[in-house]
């Protein structure tokens, strides 16, 4: 049993080696998360068998994994480029979150939830149990407290969300239980462990010279250490707990550096006020500091007009707290065990890199401990319950890149993964010709963020005596390292005199800029001949590839769009067909037929928010969210004109549609990006349906449409009979006085409830409302489809 433990921790070590050099992030993700569990799982196991009687396992528990030499030096290094500690220690937390949670229901049984299943009967499936090795979790990844990442900070926040779920599970604000109070032995030695390590990390913040990491380490720590357990006779000593938490809210507070990735002062000083208001109403003592603190602060240059009043707040409730000692102020001392600092919660650090770095991370952890601890139903589950159609999907289309007269016929589509960002593309060569073509190589370039995975500088397929009519499929997988424009260029040389002793000298397009090919050139031999270079048009990768669809409410999308920094705006028009017998059906039916044009959007990688037509004037919204696959969120509107450009009346034929879209992205780059090409981003995402318009010829058109209607109001102003002679001034303003008195009943008015909006806004207004409220009505049909 020994012998197979030892063996177990040694495999765990050298797992962890190996998913190190992992290349493919999913890959490694998901390793992780089974290492990760796996670990968990032995733990418990063997803290059960202890509890049983047996002889404890050395090397069982979770400390063994960061036993190994490069695991620890990177833990303790502070300022490391290795972001596999911060992948390792974002499982790790995340995988014990997922032990806290229920079973899974029975529907899902599978092999996973059989191993969790287990788990649980195997333990004594109680509440406090996985308390146990996340325990051991927070102690060994303490040093992570200190890391300087860049401005990343999801790693960090993992750890001090699992510390502030155990510490307010144990209670640690209530000091150590006693055995009199009815605390087990284990309940004892857990809580002092605790008690233990917050008092290191309070050590820590002195080593913390990263404000933000520092706030949000005081805000972890400060609601639930133990004020009333520290020693009176130690109240002057710098070394003393909760001194050298004020020390460093005074650092906090009067911080200058406000450089993004060392500081976010707004949130810092918003979490340093809320955490003196916490600490002062729960002790005398810390209250007399802080309240000398915050007077301090208040007449300071660095408060600014908001945390002057928060500062005046928090004063008064310590006040009152300390003058009314028994007195309870209910909600103003009690323990929330909220940890808020992420940002689904916080919008300000949205528009970074760093912040984005760390979504990717999120999103790459949560996906693959989901996939283990929660799958999803397997594809024969849904071909059992679904029928086939739920497992159909849209073949890519394939397009041809060579000529007509070319020898050889190439075909071409791609696929994408976006979880390892690398895309491969597919290629169907066909040999044209009635001969047998002896040898043909087939070499792909590339443009843009592309990169090859294995490494080298180009990539070259030799095929050898292609038969006629005899198609070869070939592929090759590259890498996308940011989000740009990026395209693959294909080659063929065609070699008519290989084998037949020809000339070896080679002049290809690339020969005197590129040295690699100038070596191919004297290395050839002489039965090879010279080639036929023939060009083939690049295949572009769509820019909306890059994308994933993001799933938000409306609420979330509305609350977020002002506050994403980079725009770009462009006009398109396009065209929607139907006879006047189609339109009337249309708007019978509740469907709009101007969005023919736009309506392969839906098949593209964005997340469809919320859509609305105000069928009255013509116009509609659309709203779409979406991620590149590199954390930047993407969101935009689509806004449908009140107008067609040549007749209102819906039983044209054909008619011209003029739309307004607007994307807003968290990152220039995005926006850069697209505007770059903005036909070709309305290309990638509506399949060339959509023609962009430059802003001069949508003025100069409108301004036609204004003389069109101009002549056709002076015309039946013309054709109109002669008005009565005009009234006089004093007739007029005795009107307008009784017209402002009466309503259209002739009652006297009420107060006015006009509004002082402009046109742009109040229309906006009303097309947000309109958008909620049909996402509402949307989320009742679900619900009662659903029953």
């Amino acid at each position: 049993m020994t012998g197979k433990g030892r063996d177990k921790v040694s495999l765990f070590k050298r797992l962890l080696q190996m998913v190190r050099n992992l290349r493919a992030e999913s890959d490694r993700m998901h390793a992780l998360a089974c290492i990760c569990r796996t670990a968990l799982c032995v733990d418990l196991f063997a803290k059960e068998s202890v509890r049983r009687g047996q002889k404890p396992v050395p090397g069982t528990d979770v400390i063994s994994l960061f036993e190994d030499v490069r695991v620890k030096e990177d833990l303790n290094s502070v300022t490391s480029k290795n972001l596999f500690r911060e992948e390792l220690v974002a499982s790790l937390v995340e995988s014990c979150f997922q032990l806290s949670l229920p079973l899974p229901e029975l529907k899902n049984s599978g092999t996973e939830s059989r191993v969790i299943g287990a788990l649980a009967y195997g333990t004594g499936y109680g509440a406090l149990n996985w308390t146990e090795p996340a325990l051991d979790v927070v102690e060994v990844c303490r040093p992570c407290v200190l890391w300087d990442c860049n401005g990343r900070t999801y790693a960090i926040d993992c750890y001090l969300k699992l510390l502030v779920r155990l510490c307010h599970i144990y209670d640690t604000r209530g000091g150590v239980k006693t055995i009199k109070a009815g605390a087990s032995q284990d309940q004892i030695l857990n809580e002092t462990r605790l008690r233990n390590l917050q008092l290191q990390l309070i050590r820590d913040l002195r080593e913390v010279h990263t404000p933000r990491i520092s706030s949000r380490l005081i805000w972890a720590i400060s609601e639930h250490f133990d004020l009333e357990g520290l020693d009176p006779l130690l109240a002057d000593d710098p070394e003393d707990p909760l001194n050298i938490i004020i020390s460093n809210m005074h650092k906090i507070l009067f911080n200058t550096d406000s450089s993004a990735t060392t500081s976010n002062r707004i949130q810092d000083v918003q979490a340093v006020l809320i955490c003196a208001q916490r600490l002062g109403a729960r002790n005398a003592r810390a209250g007399q500091l802080l309240s000398k603190e915050l007077e301090e602060f208040r007449a300071s240059t660095s408060a600014d007009s908001v945390t002057k009043h928060q500062s005046r707040y928090v004063l008064q409730v310590i006040k009152y707290v300390t003058n009314h000692p028994d007195n309870r102020w209910v909600g103003v001392g009690d323990a929330t065990g909220d940890y808020p600092f992420s940002h689904h919660k916080l919008t300000v650090q949205f528009s970074e890199a760093a912040a984005a770095q760390d979504r990717k991370l999120e999103g790459l952890v949560h996906k693959a401990i989901r996939e283990l601890w929660r799958p999803n139903a397997s594809q024969l589950t849904l071909l059992q319950t679904k029928g086939i159609g739920a497992l159909h999907k849209e073949l890519p289309k394939a397009c041809t890149l060579t000529g007509s007269s070319d020898p050889c016929y190439i075909e071409a589509y791609h696929l994408a993964d976006p979880t390892d960002g690398r895309i491969t593309l597919h290629l169907k060569i066909l040999n044209l010709t009635e001969l047998e073509l002896n040898r043909v190589d087939i070499r792909v370039g590339l443009s843009g963020a592309l990169y090859y995975m294995d490494g080298f500088s180009r990539t070259v397929r030799h095929l050898r005596n292609l038969v006629s009519q005899d198609p070869v499929q070939s592929s090759v997988t590259v890498g996308v390292s940011h989000f740009e424009r990026c395209s693959l260029w294909v080659q063929v040389l065609y070699y008519p005199f290989y084998g037949t002793g020809g000339s070896a000298d080679y002049e290809g397009d690339y020969a005197e800029e590129d040295s690699q090919m100038m070596r191919q050139k004297r290395s050839l031999r002489p039965e090879l001949g010279e080639p036929v270079v023939l060009r083939c048009q690049p295949y572009k990768i769509p820019l909306a590839e890059l994308l994933l669809p993001l799933e938000c409410s409306p609420v979330e999308y509305f609350r977020l769009w002002p506050s994403l920094p980079a725009m770009v705006e462009c006009t398109g028009t396009y065209t929607y067909e139907g006879s006047g017998f189609k339109a009337t059906a249309a708007q019978q039916y509740d469907s709009s037929p101007f969005l023919s044009g736009l309506k392969s959007i839906s098949s593209k990688p964005f997340h469809q928010v919320c859509s609305h037509f105000i069928r009255t004037v013509a116009g509609f919204q659309l709203c779409y969210a979406a991620k590149t696959w590199f954390g930047g969120f993407v969101g935009m509107m689509i806004f449908g004109a009140s107008e067609v450009s040549r007749n209102v009346d819906l039983g044209d034929e054909t008619t011209t549609m003029i739309c307004k879209f607007v994307v807003r992205a968290s990152d220039e780059s995005i926006t850069r990006e697209i505007e770059s090409d903005l036909q070709g981003w309305l290309d990638d995402i509506t399949d060339g349906a959509v023609e962009y318009m430059p802003e001069d010829e949508v003025k100069s058109a409108a301004a036609e449409r204004l003389k069109i209607s101009m002549e056709r109001i002076a015309l039946l102003k013309a054709a109109k009979p002669k008005v009565p002679p005009a009234k006089t001034e004093q007739e007029e303003e005795e009107e307008r006085k009784q017209s402002e008195e009466l309503d259209g009943f002739g009652n006297p008015k009420g107060p006015s409830t006009l509004s002082k909006l402009t046109a742009e806004e109040a229309e906006h207004r009303a097309l947000q409302a309109a958008v909620l409220q049909e996402w509402h009505q949307l989320c009742k049909e679900k619900a009662m489809k659903a029953q």
